[in-house]
């Protein structure tokens, strides 16, 4: 099958629905900090949570971060458009070259 046809697959086996109650949860349990800055009981930025497990931060100053956070947004954006690329052709070609075009 094709990439695009593995979806269909997917979501008849039941794989999406697990996947999409699993997101769900995490969603849910992460939201308890939203009302907590609603509140303003945390003072935690959007988006934050504070992992940095090669320490790329550390030692870094203020513009640097700021920086570097700025970097990743850029390419988590790109990263998506990029996807949505390949998805959108995977969908609408000739299958000729069906993702992953090895």
């Amino acid at each position: 099958p094709t990439a695009y046809e593995a979806h269909n697959q997917l979501v008849d086996q039941g794989s999406m629905g697990f996947l999409l109650l699993a997101v769900g949860f995490v969603e849910f349990c992460a939201s308890a900090v939203l009302v907590e800055v609603s509140k303003g009981e945390s003072d935690r930025e959007a988006g934050d949570y504070t992992l940095d497990p090669l320490s790329f931060l550390k030692g870094k100053s203020d513009e640097d971060v700021k920086k570097m956070k700025t970097r990743e947004l850029l390419n988590g954006r790109l990263a998506m458009l990029a996807f949505g690329g390949v998805a959108t052709q995977s969908a609408l070609a000739d299958a000729t070259h069906a993702f992953p075009y090895f």
